[in-house]
Parts: C-alpha cells; sequence; structure tokens
C-alpha cells in the first residue's frame, strides 16, 4: 500500500509516491513539472483550465499506484493559531472555540473548516491548542480541481503540516525552523514535536530575485533565473554585481526571520531553537545558505530529504535527478506521509 503526496504550486506540480516498509518510508515514483506559463490561479478561469489540464496529464502519462492522493494547500490559505484554553475535552472544547469564534477566526467560523490539536498540558492546568482552519470555499475550489482530473482526495492539509511531518524532532523543549522558499512567496516555520507552533508568510520568492535582476541587468527571465543558478550570493564571482542585487532580498528576509524568532521564544520560553532548514528551489542557490547561517548565527542547513526517506531500486537511474530536485519535493513527500483528515 503507498500513499501520493500531490504539492501544487504557483507555476509547478510535485508529486511523490510514498510506501511504508519495515525499515523506512521508501519513493517509488515521483513527478515534478514546472514552468513559467503554467499559473495557478483559481480566479482566473482559463489559467486554471491550463494547470488542471497539465496535471491530468501527468497522472495519465506517469505510473502512479493510485488516484487517491493527500492534498497540500498554500499557507497563504490557511489560518493558523496556537493558543491556550482551560483544561476541558476536545467536544467540550469544540464548543468554547465556536462559542469565541469571533475573537479567534479571521472571518465568519460559519465560511470556515477547521480542526485542531491539543499540544501539551501548560504548569497552571491550562492546555495549548493547535487551531487551524481554511475557508470551506477554498478547499472545495481545491476538491474540484482534483476531481476534474479523476484523482480522489483523502487528506487536505497546509504545507506547514506536510513540513513538519518531515523532522524528527520529539523533544517538547526544542524547536526547529524551515524556510520554505517558493515562487511568489516563501514561509518562515517554527515547529517542535513534529507540530508547527509558529508560521509567517513572507512575499518574497525566487521571482522576485529573478525580477530583480531583471529591472538591474536588463535580463530576460530566463537569463536572470541562469545568473541566480551560476552566481547566487556568492559575492567573489561575477565582480560582485549580483550579489550586491540580491543582499537587500535576502537581509530583508532575515530581518523577518530575526523577529519571528524573537517573538517565538519570548512566547515559549521554554523552547530553544536548535536549527533552521531551508526547502524549496532558492535553497541550492550558490552561497545562500551560507550567507543566512553567518547572518542569523543558527546551524543553518538545506534540508536532506534522504536522512528520512529511502528511494525504490526502481528509481535508480534518476539518483541524480532526485537529488536535484529533493528541496523541491519535501512537501509533497509530507503530504505523502500522513492518512490524518484534518478539514471537517
Amino acid at each position: 500500500m503507498s500513499n501520493i503526496g500531490l504539492d501544487l504550486g504557483t507555476h509547478s506540480i510535485k508529486v511523490v509516491e510514498l510506501k511504508q516498509t519495515n525499515s523506512s518510508p521508501l519513493i517509488t515514483n515521483f513527478a515534478v513539472f514546472e514552468s513559467e506559463k503554467l499559473l495557478l490561479d483559481l480566479n482566473v478561469p482559463e489559467k486554471l483550465d491550463f494547470y488542471i489540464s497539465k496535471l491530468r496529464d501527468y497522472f495519465s502519462t506517469v505510473s502512479f499506484n493510485s488516484s487517491d492522493v493527500n492534498l497540500t494547500i498554500p499557507d497563504s490559505e490557511v489560518f493558523l493559531s496556537v493558543r491556550e484554553f482551560p483544561k476541558m475535552s476536545v467536544p467540550d472544547l469544540r464548543n468554547h472555540i465556536n462559542l469565541q469564534a469571533q475573537e479567534i477566526f479571521p472571518e465568519n467560523i460559519n465560511s470556515l473548516s477547521y480542526d485542531l490539536r491539543i499540544l501539551e498540558e501548560e504548569k497552571d492546568g491550562n492546555i495549548e491548542v493547535l487551531i487551524i482552519a481554511a475557508k470551506k470555499l477554498r478547499i472545495e475550489q481545491y476538491i474540484d480541481i482534483l476531481k476534474r482530473c479523476d484523482l480522489t482526495p483523502m487528506v487536505i492539509e497546509s504545507r506547514c503540516i506536510s513540513n513538519s511531518r518531515m523532522i524528527d524532532n520529539y523533544d517538547k523543549n526544542k524547536a526547529i525552523m524551515i524556510l520554505d522558499f517558493g515562487f511568489n512567496s516563501s514561509m518562515i516555520q517554527i515547529s517542535s514535536e513534529k507540530v508547527p507552533r509558529f508560521v509567517k508568510n513572507v512575499p518574497i520568492g525566487s521571482s522576485t530575485f529573478n525580477r530583480t535582476l531583471v529591472q538591474n541587468l536588463n535580463l530576460s527571465l530566463i537569463q536572470a533565473e541562469e545568473y541566480k543558478k551560476v552566481y547566487g550570493m556568492d559575492p567573489s564571482v561575477g565582480d560582485g554585481k549580483i550579489y550586491e542585487y540580491l543582499k537587500p532580498l535576502a537581509d530583508s528576509f532575515i530581518l523577518d526571520i530575526k523577529r519571528s524568532i524573537v517573538y517565538f521564544i519570548e512566547k515559549h520560553k521554554h523552547m530553544e531553537l536548535t536549527k533552521i532548514y531551508l526547502t524549496g528551489g532558492l535553497s541550492k542557490m550558490p552561497s545562500f545558505r551560507e550567507y543566512f547561517a553567518k547572518n542569523l548565527n543558527y546551524q543553518v542547513e538545506i534540508f536532506d530529504l534522504f536522512n528520512k526517506v529511502k528511494v525504490s531500486s526502481d528509481l535508480n537511474k534518476y539518483e541524480n535527478e532526485l537529488k536535484a530536485i529533493s528541496p523541491v519535493i519535501v512537501t509533497a513527500t509530507g503530504a505523502a506521509g500522513v492518512n490524518i483528515l484534518w478539514v471537517n
């Protein structure tokens, strides 16, 4: 029995099929499609139709073992909050949250689907609760996308949940940060015991870096992408020009990270942030990791997917390709590793 994780990006489709074995989870199949022509926009029918056609083509040409998928949705579409409540049963807690919904949720609770998880009991007898909500309309739109591709959603969850599942951290006094770099935006996430405790969306992504190079060097988007991949954040190459143009963006992101760390530690004084992982396409940009490590004074690593999962021998011929794309399939792999439905 295998599970399929599906990560729908703005300009990409990532699919990972994962099989549980006695030793460790095993990647048995995968597919990644990235294109500027691809645009996931739920509000533009013609763009959405093209995106769906490509998704349908992928599942018809790649031999996945099932049409059942676990889907991640962007964290920009999700409301996440960690709150403290008096100790009570889950049914009573739901009633309590429903009564206080106006103070908790940014929108009318009737338009939302939400789930909760009790994280831990505080010393004063209160409980810390993770609340995750998404618009019912958005969930229905994502479900419709899958149905139009003859796919069945088994799980729908946020990216931060999928990413947290990949992190081996069971110590309630320690936390790990994940910097998940997307196309238009990125996510700062702090998790403990495989559960997100803090999530913040940052409007800086791979396209932001590309546009900066286009504007300053009069390049095409394709050229900007190549410059970024070759030179990155290395000040010693290309006369340091690429570095100088990209540095302000990296510094802005780092400032957001520092503020997030201060906020998190102030709120969770008993926790220690021990490590920062990078995922997503930008994470492999030359000298990017080193720049973040130097300016954050934390251990910063590109997340090694293959410390967590193994690869089927049938995929040996794709070893180099898998290594190259591993940072961008972390979320899809995390989604493939669960059978717990969080939406109502």
